[in-house]
């Protein structure tokens, strides 16, 4: 027999870590299997703060959330970057697990996830991030994922599903925006220099023809995608796609890789597109006219804390917002309404406080 010297208080913490860690990656609800209606999403949460928007989302009544990106800070805690442990990583999911009000809804309601770059683990990680095996088995881990599930043996994490009937079909594709993406290209200017046009971030667009936020791969699975039938389909991007000014991690930071985007929607011919995104700290409603119909973009961030200067950030596109408080999107279906269904989209606060709401007619998107 193997005789394990440990002292009592490092093994009884690694008994509590393993029995925390089997409670917090278990109890999640089962995705929906007919027709949703009330689609909830919101992104960028800190794990050691309070999290009181969630008792909206359950207000709501969503048949589905959407966590959409940096769901905990992995690699930050409020003080300065660092490169997370598989223990770190795990223990700040179980802390998520343990706040009271997400520990609730998530036995109420299913979950669809992506990451962005705080749960990915590297606060500006890309391609590069020597850690994102590690990172995506803990996240894929957390949220439930099978384990012989394609998901797990395919590089990233993207995913789709459709729901519902022929007719009231809505697609969901959740984008992967970290695990293929090349280096940002800074910004030589200074930041009087680029607050006098608007800018608020650090990053220029870099139109190099071999940078990429997809990946090859990525990029073939999404075209395949995008001509499955459905009535209305959500692209999914953890990082803002339309606005393309403020200087930020957004797929304005990569311009070839945001026109191939909007060129593979016009091609294939797809119709019911919505963008949804976070990342950005506030809430705001987008539009450009690109293609056959105009592209609508809701964006939603900031579950746990806002920030007014990329609110105030330059954005020629928005038609709803900004909205600088915590916050989550709501994207409701009347599949019912005569003489077509009708979406509604609404920015969602503590206490159930409505921040814009913005309708639109399915034949708008046709």
């Amino acid at each position: 027999m193997i005789k394990l010297d440990l002292p009592v208080s490092l093994f009884a913490g690694v008994i509590l870590l393993i029995s925390s860690t089997v409670h917090a990656f278990d109890d999640w609800q089962p995705l929906p299997e007919g027709e949703i209606s009330r689609i909830a999403f919101g992104s960028c949460a800190k794990q050691w703060e309070a999290q009181p928007i969630w008792n909206s989302v359950a207000a709501a009544r969503p048949d589905l959330f959407l966590f959409i990106g940096d769901a905990i800070y992995g690699d930050w805690h409020g003080d300065r970057p660092f490169t997370p442990t598989r223990q770190s990583l795990t223990t700040d999911w179980i802390k998520l697990a343990a706040i009271p009000q997400f520990s609730a809804i998530r036995k109420q309601l299913p979950f669809m996830a992506t990451w962005d770059n705080h749960d990915y683990g590297s606060h500006n990680g890309g391609a590069d991030f020597e850690l994102k095996e590690m990172t995506k088995e803990v996240f894929l881990d957390f949220f439930g994922e099978p384990k012989d599930s394609e998901r797990r043996k395919t590089p990233g994490i993207y995913d789709a599903k459709i729901f519902g009937p022929p007719g009231r079909r809505v697609q969901i594709i959740l984008l992967d925006t970290r695990w293929f993406r090349s280096p940002f290209k800074k910004d030589q200017r200074s930041a009087k220099e680029r607050k006098a046009i608007g800018k608020v971030g650090n990053y220029v667009g870099n139109t190099d023809k071999n940078t990429t936020i997809l990946g090859e791969t990525q990029w073939q699975w999404l075209a395949e995608q995008l001509q499955q039938p459905a009535e209305l389909r959500l692209i999914v991007s953890s990082t803002q796609i339309i606005p393309d000014h403020k200087g930020m991690d957004e797929w304005g930071a990569f311009p070839r890789e945001r026109q191939r985007l909007f060129d593979l929607i016009r091609s294939t011919g797809t119709e019911g597109v919505l963008l949804v995104s976070g990342n950005v700290h506030f809430s705001e409603l987008s539009k450009i006219e690109s293609g056959d119909y105009p592209l609508y973009e809701f964006t939603a961030s900031g579950m746990t804390h806002v920030n007014p200067d990329y609110a105030a950030a330059s954005n020629r596109y928005r038609i709803a917002g900004p909205y600088v408080d915590h916050n989550v999107g709501l994207v409701e279906i009347n599949w019912d309404a005569s003489p077509e269904p009708l979406i509604r989209l609404s920015t969602l606060s503590v206490g159930s406080q409505k921040g814009f709401s913005h309708e639109i007619s399915p034949g708008e998107l046709k």
